[in-house]
């Protein structure tokens, strides 16, 4: 490694010692040093410079790449208004658990002198930048010397990977980036600076928890974030397997594999009246998971039923932005899932042997659920067969000649939309983590391009079709994410699900009318995105990306994602359908 000439050379070598492998950017003056560093101290290696036109794009090509990955991603912004363009993509990043460095510039802090710092600086020029983004990070900083530039970069990817993960920010003053470096300062290896161990919750509540379970008739087990980290998965297995529970997952993190016979996702209110005990894993919103929104809120759940939460959301808590419902629960503990389950399923595998009664219970559990498991796939694909001859093109007949025409191919799915995320767990076989890595908690549009630019990254190497289920208003935010695409030459098959509308809100004025008795014709006023049709085939075209559509006609579906298959496949460039599909 060649010895820094400047600060931003330092903060080159600090990502390289750290392992990140790609900075996503769009360029800008307050960190044209480190932008130098990258490209002439670095060579544009350990990182590599994934140009992005928009800071929200870049930022969740950072979320997506850490969220398939499993290591942390990196997003690089202009000062003030560049964190501006940014926040909404960290605020995705926080509300996922997500860990991402964000490194910004800002200043000269002191504009005294005649260095010949850009015009503009003053003007986007913040004390302190981070106020911007405080309070949906875990933690920002902005050093002031370059030893505190070497120990807050140090503590910033701790933070960012102590659970529960999420975003950090670092903001580096452009002198401090343009100075020359005198003096080295010690910089100990990132070996002295890993997570910190989290709770693994304390024994006694553990077995508890399994006690309670043993006795129940009915108990079900809720999945939120826990395969956040992905070996998790493999503890959920072992742990619902030998207590034989039902598993309704929701979809955030690939969890248990959609076809595994205990999971009875689909029938969440049968289930959960009949269940005298529900135990939540790593569920961000309690309340929502016992709840549904009718004409009001409805209760799902056995009012008697004794309910548990584990995981790390006590953590989490801010007063901006914290209005989730506070839920009652007859337990409540804080442990990393990860840590829990295997001491809960050594704990069972004791009792059980000692226990035929409870044995007995498990086994006839296991016979039931699996009889439920398969009577909601079936009705699924029975709903499917009933949509297959619509026309715009239904979601069901859509994923299924996906499915079809992926079997052959390694794939993995790395951008839904809300009802496209429902069917392809509905209709898919999603067996491995390397398949799911989609999901936007957060729900801030314009995320899917980038987060699933990011995802194909993570996959650099391995043959996998990535495949980007991406709703139309939410790309039309970030259309320039396919210039991205297109220049890295991602093997992305991105699949419009076009509906022509801000659908859900549309979903929301209908209600609305209904409740006030005003005209429900009127609910699509300022939310079709017609006219004019937008031609996102066209737009692709314009992006060098391969591209056909729009297709209404489901009889000419299949042909043409397997002509863009195709391209992906052989060779490995983005390819393009505009799909018209019926909303949901």
């Amino acid at each position: 490694m060649k010895s820094p000439e400047y600060g931003s050379d330092l903060i080159v070598d600090l990502m390289k010692c750290y392992g990140f492998k790609y900075a996503a950017l769009n360029p800008g003056s307050s960190f044209r040093a480190l932008h130098d560093s990258i490209v002439n101290h670095g060579e544009n290696e350990r990182p590599k410079i994934v140009l992005c036109c928009h800071e929200e794009i870049a930022v969740a090509v950072a979320h997506g790449y850490a969220k398939a990955s499993g290591e942390p991603g990196l997003a690089i912004c202009h000062d003030v208004v560049g964190l501006q363009h940014a926040s909404m993509a960290i605020y995705n990043a926080w509300i996922d658990r997500v860990p991402i460095l964000v490194l910004g510039a800002t200043g000269p802090s002191d504009p005294t002198g005649d260095e010949p710092f850009p015009r503009l600086a003053p003007v986007h020029t913040a004390h302190l930048q981070g106020q911007l983004v405080r309070d949906y990070v875990k933690w920002d900083y902005q050093p002031n010397s370059l030893p505190g530039v070497v120990e807050s970069f140090a503590r910033a990817y701790k933070i960012a990977l102590t659970e529960p993960m999420g975003p950090v920010y670092l903001c580096y003053d452009a002198k401090l980036q343009e100075d020359r470096v005198h003096e080295m300062p010690a910089m100990e290896p990132p070996e002295k600076f890993l997570p910190s161990a989290a709770p693994s919750g304390a024994p006694q509540k553990l077995r508890e928890v399994v006690d309670q379970i043993l006795k129940a008739e009915k108990p079900v087990l809720i999945t939120g974030m826990v395969g956040r980290k992905k070996d998790t998965w493999k503890s959920v297995v072992s742990f619902v397997e030998l207590l034989g529970l039902a598993v309704i997952d929701q979809g955030m993190r690939f969890n248990i594999r959609n076809t595994h016979p205990l999971t009875v996702t689909g029938d969440e209110k049968e289930v959960l009246q009949e269940a005298d005990l529900v135990l939540a894993l790593d569920v961000v919103d309690l309340y929502w998971a016992l709840h549904r929104l009718g004409d009001r809120h409805e209760r799902l759940g056995n009012p008697g039923a004794k309910v548990i939460s584990m995981g790390l959301e006590d953590f989490t808590v801010r007063s901006w932005g914290e209005s989730r419902r506070l839920v009652g629960t007859d337990s409540s503990i804080i442990a990393d899932t990860l840590v829990a389950l295997p001491e809960m399923a050594r704990y069972a595998s004791e009792r059980l042997a000692q226990d035929e009664g409870a044995r007995r219970r498990v086994e006839e559990r296991v016979g039931a659920l699996r009889q439920r498991h398969e009577a909601i796939r079936g009705r699924w694909m029975k709903e499917a067969e009933r949509q297959w001859d619509l026309r715009p093109v239904s979601l069901p007949r859509l994923l299924l000649e996906l499915k079809d025409l992926l079997a052959p191919h390694p794939w993995s799915l790395v951008n839904t939309g809300t009802a496209t995320s429902s069917w392809a767990r509905r209709l898919w076989d999603i067996e491995e983590p390397e398949q799911f890595s989609a999901g936007n908690p957060g729900g801030g549009l314009g995320h899917g391009i980038g987060h699933s630019i990011g995802a194909a990254l993570a996959g650099t190497g391995s043959d996998r079709i990535f495949i980007n289920l991406q709703a139309d208003g939410d790309l039309l935010y970030a259309l320039s994410g396919l210039w991205t695409a297109s220049h890295l030459k991602i093997p992305l098959l991105i699949v419009m699900t076009n509906n022509r509308s801000y659908y859900n809100d549309e979903e929301h004025a209908e209600h609305l009318a209904v409740r006030r008795k005003r005209p429900v014709e009127n609910k699509t006023i300022g939310f079709r995105i017609e006219p004019p049709t937008v031609d996102f085939a066209k737009i692709a075209e314009g992006f060098e990306i391969y591209s056909e559509g729009p297709i209404e006609d489901p009889k000419k579906l299949r042909g043409a994602l397997e002509r863009a298959l195709k391209v992906v496949r052989e060779k490995h460039r983005p390819a393009l359908v505009d799909v018209v599909t019926q909303p949901r």
